[in-house]
């Protein structure tokens, strides 16, 4: 059967007309707009989270400047720290750290500097630290600890009309313990007479009483005490040093007892008052306290030096000891005697 193709034309389906291109069109560009504007503002949040994270890691790094610096000035010299203005809880004194040619420096007030385009101010604030006198723990309240200090280093940024409107801070302790030093004598073979001041116990001491001083010291007769006083020892720290402990070893347990008592002074030529750690188990209040009343000492056990009150040597910069030696019996014996401290 033959079909008349003028009566039934053959559909041409290579260009046929879409009715819905124009709506799909608009569609597709509302989408497009849509996704457009929701990447810019992706955009904007993203760049303005970016600043601010810049901002911290900046500030993160100033602050851990400030703290270096602080923590090796301590180090190499306390008094730069310790002897600073100490902020409270009533009052804050503000120091900043000035870079020189060959060193730095501390002065009073709050640096100010731009880094990467961004402002910040920046100082830092020092706190006496107590401690409780029961656990020796850091506390509110208790003595004053004059081998420990807080440190507060404070970033400022965020400038608005001349204000800084964000801030960040780190908190952290400075111990008296870098580099320390000994008096350590275990000889005293060279006799007696000198006073000092010296810079080392070497073999001398001062004066003595009933006592043979050798390579050790011992008692000369066992019917009567004997006792022996150092030489003024020099620690060279004008402005005082900081006194961690004493240590004395040798054979005394069981066969006798040793006891010691310690003077202290910024002058060599001072009147030489001595402390001692008494039976009560604390520090004597007043000088020079009867040898009945201070505690034995035990054998190669170290004596922590009061941190506060009139029996604290805590920057003094002289420092000498004096031993008793008792016994019924045998003579005890004193090999070493170690005073720790810390410039």
């Amino acid at each position: 059967m033959k079909f008349n193709h003028t009566q039934y034309p053959i559909p041409n389906t290579q260009y046929r007309p879409h009715g819905q291109s124009f709506i799909e069109l608009l569609v597709a560009i509302s989408i497009g707009t849509i996704l457009i504007g929701g990447s810019v503002t992706l955009m904007g949040v993203s760049l303005k989270s970016y600043a601010g994270i810049r901002k911290h890691l900046q500030a993160n790094v100033l602050i851990r400047e400030s703290a270096e610096v602080i923590q090796i000035l301590a180090r190499y010299d306390w008094h730069s720290i310790y002897d600073l203005t100490e902020s409270t809880a009533e009052s804050t004194t503000d120091y900043k750290i000035t870079a020189t040619s060959t060193t730095w420096l501390i002065e009073a007030g709050q640096e100010e500097k731009t880094v990467n385009k961004i402002p910040y101010k920046r100082y830092f604030q020092v706190y006496n630290v107590n401690r409780n006198a029961e656990s020796g723990n850091i506390a509110d309240t208790g003595d004053d600890d004059p081998s420990a200090q807080k440190i507060t280093v404070i970033l400022e940024y965020d400038k608005h009309d001349n204000n800084y409107i964000s801030s960040s801070s780190v908190s952290f302790y400075l111990t008296r313990s870098e580099n320390n030093k000994v008096f350590h004598q275990f000889d005293w073979s060279g006799g007696s007479g000198v006073n000092g001041p010296i810079p080392n116990p070497d073999d001398k001491y001062a004066t003595s009483t009933n006592v043979y001083a050798s390579e050790q010291i011992t008692i000369a007769t066992t019917t009567s005490d004997g006792w022996l006083e150092s030489s003024i020892l020099d620690t060279g720290v004008s402005d005082g040093a900081g006194f961690n402990s004493a240590f004395a070893s040798g054979t005394w347990d069981g066969i006798g007892s040793v006891k010691i008592q310690f003077a202290f002074s910024d002058s060599a030529s001072s009147t030489w008052d001595y402390y001692a750690y008494l039976t009560t188990n604390a520090w004597s209040t007043s000088p020079n306290p009867d040898w009945s009343l201070v505690k034995e000492l035990l054998e190669n056990t170290s004596l922590p030096f009061a941190t506060a009150g009139s029996a604290s040597p805590q920057n003094k910069r002289y420092i000498r000891y004096k031993v008793n030696l008792s016994t019924t019996g045998t003579s005890p014996t004193i090999n070493d005697i170690i005073i720790n401290w810390s410039p």
